[in-house]
């Protein structure tokens, strides 16, 4: 077994014996994400992330996620095509548009659609929590946000990105190069930190939550 296997294997196994006492401590003191990050960089990692979510609800995230996802993003899309007046549906619309410049079998376009027009349907405003840039410097605010790097974003819909940055207390935690992986592991984070929802985008959560 190669070291970085053998070393994240002791890891999972680390953070499963303390888990009852790390959780208490997280839910009973909320401690900061910075010194949670010094102290357990192992949540911080993608598949780790993922255990710790599973022993908390007993589901497993991307499976969840992503499931729940696919089966409803093309009725999803029918709706939204119902939803283009007045000013929330001129930007359904403007998505829309959008899509229909895209590869409809991309499973990953289905994806960002969906969810992109969820909020735009839930008439929320995501411009704190998704934001697009094309230098590192532009993400330095936001409290919680996934930043996409992307040269080209039609109709700041982030279909292609070089990489995703999600952002907790003004500095970033972890990163992806899929829009849609990025959302996934914030809303991991979001779970195993014990952190409350975007304020303006709490309808949006709690969608992806039930």
């Amino acid at each position: 077994m190669a070291a970085v296997e053998r070393n994240m294997v002791q890891i999972k196994e680390h953070m499963k014996r303390t888990f009852a006492l790390r959780r208490e401590e997280i839910v009973a003191t909320s401690p900061p994400v910075t010194a949670l990050k010094e102290r357990l960089p192992g949540l911080f990692h993608e598949s780790q992330l993922y255990s710790e979510f599973l022993w908390i609800t007993n589901e497993n995230l991307p499976h969840l996620f992503y499931g729940s996802l696919d089966k409803y993003a093309p009725k999803l899309i029918e709706l939204y095509k119902k939803k283009t007046s007045g000013p929330w549906g001129e930007k359904m619309e403007q998505l829309l548009t959008v899509y229909e410049q895209q590869e409809k079998n991309d499973i990953n376009v289905i994806r960002t659609v969906a969810l992109s027009g969820l909020i735009i349907h839930l008439k929320e405003d995501s411009s704190n929590l998704f934001r697009i840039c094309k230098d590192e410097m532009d993400f330095q605010e936001g409290t919680v946000a996934l930043v996409a790097m992307a040269d080209d974003v039609p109709g700041g819909v982030p279909f292609s990105t070089q990489q995703v940055f999600i952002v907790l207390e003004d500095q970033v935690v972890m990163s992806s190069t899929s829009w849609t992986d990025a959302l996934v592991c914030l809303f991991g984070l979001i779970y195993a930190l014990h952190l409350r929802y975007p304020e303006k985008c709490i309808g949006f959560f709690e969608f992806i939550q039930g």
